[in-house]
């Protein structure tokens, strides 16, 4: 049966140094307070990075290419869709502005809120991208892409 000082000295024979450094990084950033602070940052950031997505969902017909995107709580106003060669790009830009005001206390407080969404969406090249038709209702964007005509071609003897 080994002790504990034999294990120790056979393991100083086979570290280096780079090995030392390694383990004194990551001892300092798992043990350390900083780690503490790393998971509040993760935290606090974590929440934005993942509420800027756009649910979308794409279709397609015998006649047509369809995007669905559902957007509960947004309106009209909020939404822009623009095109730019086979791509089609949805985005969300919601403002919001929250005034109190206490009368007992005479304290009066703002705050200020903006959030954008934006998502891309390839678009296949046997749509017409220039006769698209988009309309929102009850939270849902309907974007629909008329397929362009097929040609069938005779094969003769």
């Amino acid at each position: 049966m080994k002790d504990k000082n034999s294990e120790i000295s056979s393991n100083n024979k086979t570290r280096t140094p780079q090995t030392d450094i390694l383990r004194s990084i990551d001892s300092f950033f798992s043990h350390s307070p900083l780690k503490g602070m790393l998971k509040q940052m993760d935290d606090f950031f974590a929440p934005s990075l993942f509420e800027n997505v756009l649910d979308v969902e794409t279709r397609e017909t015998e006649n047509e290419f369809i995007i669905l995107c559902k957007l509960a709580g947004v309106k009209k106003e909020q939404i822009t869709i623009e095109s730019f060669d086979r791509y089609i790009t949805i985005t969300v830009d919601h403002e919001e502005i929250i005034e109190t005001i206490d009368e007992d206390s005479a304290a009066f407080s703002k705050s200020y809120s903006a959030n954008r969404a934006s998502r891309s969406i390839a678009i296949p090249p046997y749509v017409k991208i220039v006769s698209l038709q988009a309309n929102y209702r009850d939270g849902l964007l309907q974007i629909r892409f008329p397929k362009k005509n097929k040609r069938n071609i005779k094969i003769e003897d």
